[in-house]
Order: structure tokens, then sequence, then C-alpha cells
């Protein structure tokens, strides 16, 4: 209540109260001076004492605000907090003591002396509340974790036989408790004291990447590689900054399986959960799509792969966007794979060398890049720059070119892509190598809609250069 006060009066309205504080304090020494001589010595004790009470008051505001304020401010310590309510207490402790010894001559020591049993008693009684607070006072002027922040205390917090784990934010920092708010929207009160005898790690601090891992084990097949690549692809959904990219490894062997360890980067806790939560759905999608078994305790999973081919209709769409001859349905009908992917699942990686061009039959696909922000928590998101629906395609330039993806695609919804494999096309443009100006043609046009900016030199010295780019990544010359 008297700091919301403070922080409602003004300024001047507090060095106005600061100067009247100083005139009574002045006008009391003056009125103390004259009567003095004439007046009853217990209305002239009582005047003294009131003159010292005064005075001290004056000395620890005076202090607190030169001294201790500065000094906790340079800590980064909020003011008034915790720590300035302790130091103000002990100040006033220490200047009672002056003016009891000033106006009553009563010495610290006589006062330490005749209460030490009474001191004894009252600490005894009050031993859960007293580990509390000196716990509360470790924990604020040396903290580990601040208001807003999420932390995970490991410990005995409920006086059993064993060891639990709460993951919460802080939502206040008392004298006796900590509050945190769960992750189901709880609040767990917890003592003082039992934090400070558990193991905190705080889930926000230092700031920056924080890897994650979870691990699932693959029945043993001759193709494991391809299932690494597929769901390292796949993962690319995860929003991940460019040169921290999630990563599958096989890490060691379980249930008679390779066990393989997903790894990926994250930005705080509740980052760290949306990411697992989908890293956990694509594995446990993708793998069985593409021929692999989980192994779990009760043995392997249904795989549920199935591969299939465009229709002689896809086939026929499929070869108008591309602007190439309807004779070359049959040599790229047995190549071509029509590809059904769940939401979230990332499609092409930034960086990756790429050796496929994608068509959009169904559903919605995204081009994104990452972002960091605070809304809702803090954490990796995407920003969309480009949404891809029926009829769209994308992977020309690292088809065609052999260059690097040059952004990250991921699906939005349940989609249907057809996919075409370099292989597919080398073989046809060695029989008919004077098609390769029509894929040119197919790139131009792409640089046309992001950019209309090119003069007719720049557009030309392009194709130049993607023509030499094209024959030479297909062996045409």
């Amino acid at each position: 209540m008297f700091r919301d006060l403070r922080a409602r009066v003004s300024g001047t309205r507090r060095t106005m109260a600061w100067v009247l504080l100083f005139l009574l304090v002045a006008v009391g020494v003056f009125l103390l001076l004259r009567v003095s001589a004439t007046a009853h010595p217990a209305w002239l004790k009582g005047a003294r004492a009131l003159l010292w009470v005064g005075a001290a008051i004056i000395l620890v505001r005076l202090l607190t605000f030169l001294l201790i304020d500065p000094l906790l401010r340079e800590r980064k310590t909020a003011t008034p907090g915790f720590a300035r309510d302790l130091l103000v207490v002990v100040l006033y402790g220490i200047v009672l003591a002056g003016v009891l010894k000033q106006v009553a001559g009563v010495s610290l020591s006589q006062l330490l002396g005749t209460g030490a049993i009474a001191a004894a008693i009252v600490g005894l009684s009050l031993q859960e509340t007293l580990g509390n607070l000196f716990a509360g006072i470790s924990m604020h002027l040396d903290p580990a974790f601040q208001e807003g922040e999420w932390i995970e205390i490991t410990g005995n917090l409920r006086g059993g036989p064993g060891r639990e784990t709460l993951i919460g934010r802080v939502d206040a920092m008392t004298w006796r408790t900590v509050q945190l708010r769960n992750d189901y929207g709880d609040t767990d009160i917890i003592p003082n004291r039992l934090i400070a005898q558990a193991v905190v790690t705080n889930l926000y601090a230092p700031t920056g990447l924080h890897k994650r891992v979870f691990k699932l084990v693959v029945e043993p097949n001759p193709n494991l590689h391809v299932a690494l690549d597929k769901l390292t692809v796949a993962l690319a959904g995860i929003p991940h900054l460019p040169h921290q990219p999630p990563e599958v490894v096989v890490c060691g062997s379980e249930l008679g399986g390779a066990l393989l360890e997903c790894r990926y980067w994250t930005l705080g806790w509740r980052d760290s959960r949306q990411s697992l939560y989908l890293a956990t759905r694509l594995a446990n999608s993708v793998l069985p799509r593409e021929g692999f078994s989980l192994l779990g305790p009760m043995g392997p999973t249904t795989v549920h792969a199935h591969v299939s081919h465009p229709s002689e209709a896809h086939m026929r769409d499929l070869l108008a966007m591309l602007q190439l001859p309807a004779h070359w349905a049959e040599d790229l009908r047995g190549a071509v794979l029509m590809r059904n992917l769940g939401p979230g699942e990332g499609v092409i990686r930034e960086g990756d060398p790429g050796h496929s061009i994608f068509a959009v039959v169904s559903g919605t696909l995204m081009v994104v890049k990452v972002a960091e922000r605070d809304e809702p928590y803090t954490g990796l998101f995407w920003d969309t720059i480009a949404t891809l629906g029926p009829g769209a395609w994308f992977g020309e330039a690292s088809l065609l070119t052999g260059a690097p993806r040059n952004a990250t695609v991921v699906t939005q919804t349940a989609c249907e892509i057809l996919e075409v494999p370099k292989a597919a096309f080398e073989a046809s443009l060695k029989r008919e190598p004077e098609l390769v100006h029509r894929l040119v043609d197919l790139m131009e046009s792409r640089a046309r809609e992001s950019d209309e900016s090119h003069t007719p030199a720049r557009k030309s010295l392009l194709r130049e250069v993607w023509l030499k780019q094209i024959k030479t990544w297909f062996s045409l010359d």
C-alpha cells in the first residue's frame, strides 16, 4: 500500500514534505532549548526522546536515499523490495538501540543479555518460519531467478520419502514462499526453505538457445540412413535458426534396435514444449509412413508404407505446368512420386542440396523465415514469406542448377504433392537437349514473378548463366 502511495505522490509534494519535516524538527529543537531551564524533568525527558526519535528517522531515510537505493539499483534489484526492506529494518534496529542508550541509559548488551532466553524460546517455536525467512533473504540477496521466469525444482518438496519435480512460472516471491504457476494454470506455493534445499534449474537463464533431445528406437533396417534423412527433413518444420537446424543421429542400441536421438534448439521452456509436441508427432508419423517400424516394450509398430504414383491427369497437369512435351509422361511416370504430408512437416530446408522439384496437388504450404518473438511466449516462430496452394511448384532452382535450397518450405495443412527427382529429367534431357531452353524459360518466369526490376541486359545475363548451369548439372555438354 505504502509503495503504491509513494508512486502516486509527485516529486514536488515529497520535497515539500521533507522540508516541512526538517522545519518541525528545527522548531522542536528551538523550543526544547528555550524551556529546558524551567520545564518539568519528565516533560523534558519526553521531549528529548521525541527529538532523538525524529533525528533517527531522518538519519535512516537519508542513508536509504543516498546509499542503499543507489547500491541496489547497481545490482538491478527492485527498489523498494525485499533486500531494501531488510536493510531498512536493520538500520531502524541500530538507531533504536542508540535512542534507548541516550534517553533511557539502556545499552544494547543489556537488552541482548536479558532477552537471550526469550530469544531462544521464540527461535525454537518459530523454527519453520525463521527457516523460510532466512532462505528468502538469501534468495533475494543473490537471486537465481526472477518473477516471470520458468524454473524447474527437484527435491523433497512434500515431505514424502522420494523426490519430485515441479515446473512453473514464478508469479511471486515473498518473505516466506515462492508462488509457481504450473503448466495447468494451478498455483503451487512452496516454502523458501524447501527451495533452498532443492535443485533449481532456471529454464530461461542464461538467455539464448537451449538444446533439447528426445529419443526413439527404430527396428533394424538396411536403409536406416534413409530414415535419418527423411526424419531430418521433416523436423525442419520446427522453427529453427539457419545455423542450428534440427538433426537426427544414431546414438546407440536399445530393445534390439537402433536408438535415434533427435536434437533441436529452442528459446525458453514453452518454446521447447511446443517443439517437443511437434517433433514427437512428426517422428511417429513420418517413420511408419516411410516404411520404418518403431520399437517399444510391446514390440514393433505397424508400418503404413505406401508408395503411389500420379494419375494420367496429374501427369498432364505437371507437364503443362513445367512447359514440357506430353510424350515425356511415359519417361517420368515411374519416377514421379505422389507424397502425402501432415501439417507442420518440413519439405525442403534452406541450405540443403536439392535434387527434386515439387508440385502442389492439394493443401497449403508456406515458404518461411524464422523470427524471435516474445508473444504469446518467448520462442522461435515462422514468418510466412509466401503461401503455396494447388497448382504451385517450388524447388526448381536447386533441381535445375544444383544450387542449395534458398528457402525452407513447411506444410500448413495436410498436403498432397508430386515430387520429380533429377534422375527423372536426366534421361529425357539427354535424348532431347534442345528442351533445356524450356527449363530456362521456367526459371525466367519464376524470377519475373519475384522481381520485376531486372533490366533487359540483366535478364539476358541471367538466362546465359542458367543455361550454362543446367547444361553442367545434367552433363549435357
